[in-house]
């Protein structure tokens, strides 16, 4: 296995690591949301409480998507499915601003894909791929 090979398939399991870290967030997020939600049956902060469980609600939504999308690139990565090398470029656009894991993962994203063995790999598609 060449070097690039290996950089590729280390790549898709931080990638899947990301998403489960991703999953643990949307829990958080959901049970703060639990939280919230059980504030409104309070008589003052009722406004509040409903605003915060939407938000919070909502943010858990979106982070149980960006999970979802993390762990399925991770595991088309290895594999060198061929919309998995520009789904995770796309994805370390995003990841800079997912301070520090996630600026870390786009820096070695970009190194990894966007060099001539990283490049290869795809295009030769499924040749050499393994499961994660």
């Amino acid at each position: 296995m060449s070097r690039a090979a290996l950089h590729v398939q280390l790549l898709g399991r931080l990638y899947v690591v990301a998403g489960w870290l991703s999953l643990l967030a949307s829990i958080s997020l959901v049970l703060l949301g639990v939280g919230a939600v059980s504030l409104t049956s309070r008589a003052g902060p009722e406004v509040a409480a409903s605003l915060a469980a939407a938000i919070f609600f909502g943010s858990a939504v979106v982070t149980l998507v960006w999970a979802g999308v993390l762990i399925y690139v991770g595991w088309g990565l290895p594999q060198y499915q061929p919309w998995a090398r520009p789904a995770a470029l796309v994805l370390a656009i995003v990841n800079v601003f997912v301070i520090p894991f996630g600026t870390a993962l786009s820096v070695y994203a970009s190194w990894v894909l966007l060099q001539e063995g990283g490049k290869r790999l795809f295009e030769r598609g499924q040749a050499g791929g393994s499961a994660v």
